[in-house]
């Protein structure tokens, strides 16, 4: 695939996204938000600002920053509680939008506290996630390294510490929580996701670098998920899972090149041979190619090529790491693959693809604008 066809869907991709969700056409919707596709958004409107040359991208990224504050920083229209989640005065709330949270944006409100515990419903209910947080922690990173403005690195930190509240501690034991409340005061769903104390460590230690004031508040936070994290295996055959994974080797290959101190538990060495066993694992024997769109989801499958993407298009900047990213090369083509079988207009009119719209549309068009500009999705302060 060229480069200019790449730009050209991405841009059409986040051009109708931002439409469809007010942010450039007052007559969508604003309050169509949904904290895991705006971060992605957020940091493919800066990619498009660089590939393209175009300050609007820049000014979309910071409209929609703010515009998920505004309405994921607070209350549900139709809750009895109003205002910040952190119950700030509204002036105050204003300074201080990530305090508390942030909700995920889900259609349905969350559990009443007598309300009683349905799997299925539970996932249309709102609340918050704890690897949602950090994803929009990635979000102000790059709105920060793009910016220079330190108020997207400060509520970065307050967004990481307020995760702190996912840490439940049992007879000694430390373990997350999967999903809280819209508030943080209680749990929803109390499994542990796969790779959230992986990706808290990551941001924690990326908020102290950002903001080195908030090391006094994140330090207890910091070895809870150290502890968390040891003798963890990441390894995962989930295609979501294994973009994640990616991202976060690249995120800490990063560190580790800026001469950062990182526990075992999460050196690029060992993430990257747990992302190599998941790829290896996925292509050989879930990934099928010929399936039809109506049987696959295009968030979670390009959410693998995103990850791929941005940790092949950075290689050359982690000589120094001892491991063999020539090894990326063999999931090359897959990734190709899955990008052009989403690009093909037949397979966007499938149910999958409609009913998951913006997600599907974002993340196709976050890593088709890895390829070419792969720092927006691996932010680094500084």
């Amino acid at each position: 695939m060229d480069t200019e066809r790449n730009i050209q869907v991405a841009q059409k991709l986040i051009d109708d996204f931002l439409i469809r969700t007010g942010i450039s056409d007052p007559a969508g919707n604003p309050r169509q938000r949904y904290l895991w596709t705006d971060a992605f958004a957020v940091q493919a409107c800066f990619a498009l600002s660089h590939l393209l040359n175009k300050k609007k991208y820049y000014q979309y990224a910071v409209s929609l920053v703010d515009k998920v504050h505004a309405i994921l920083g607070r209350h549900r229209q139709d809750d009895p509680r109003q205002g910040w989640l952190s119950g700030l005065p509204e002036e105050e709330g204003k300074l201080h939008p990530t305090i508390n949270g942030l909700r995920i944006g889900k259609d349905l409100p969350d559990r009443s506290e007598k309300g009683v515990f349905d799997r299925s419903s539970e996932w249309n209910r709102d609340g918050q996630y704890f690897h949602y947080l950090t994803r929009w922690f990635n979000a102000l990173l790059q709105a920060f390294n793009e910016t220079k403005e330190k108020n997207y690195a400060i509520w970065a930190a307050e967004l990481i510490e307020a995760g702190e509240k996912f840490i439940v501690k049992e007879r000694g034991d430390l373990r997350m929580v999967w999903k809280m409340n819209v508030d943080l005061t209680r749990a929803m769903v109390e499994s542990m996701g796969a790779h959230d104390p992986l990706e808290g460590l990551i941001c924690v230690n990326s908020a102290i670098e950002a903001v080195p004031g908030s090391k006094p508040e994140l330090k207890d936070f910091k070895e809870d998920l150290e502890i968390i994290c040891r003798n963890m295996n990441w390894v995962t055959d989930d295609a979501l899972g294994i973009g994640g994974l990616l991202l976060n080797t690249t995120r800490t290959a990063e560190m580790k090149q800026n001469k950062k101190m990182l526990p075992a538990s999460i050196r690029p060495e060992s993430l990257y041979l747990e992302s190599l066993a998941g790829l290896q694992v996925y292509s050989n024997h879930i990934y099928k190619p010929n399936s039809a769109a109506r049987s696959r989801l295009a968030f979670r499958e390009c959410g693998l090529c995103l990850g791929f993407r941005t940790l092949h298009g950075l290689k050359n900047q982690f000589g120094e790491l001892d491991i063999n990213l020539n090894k990326l090369e063999e999931y090359h083509s897959m990734t190709n693959e899955i990008e052009e079988f989403w690009m093909n207009d037949s397979n966007q009119e499938a149910k999958t693809w409609t009913e998951h719209l913006d997600i599907n549309a974002v993340t196709l068009a976050s890593t088709l604008l890895a390829r070419h500009y792969p720092r927006a999705f691996s932010p680094e302060p500084g």
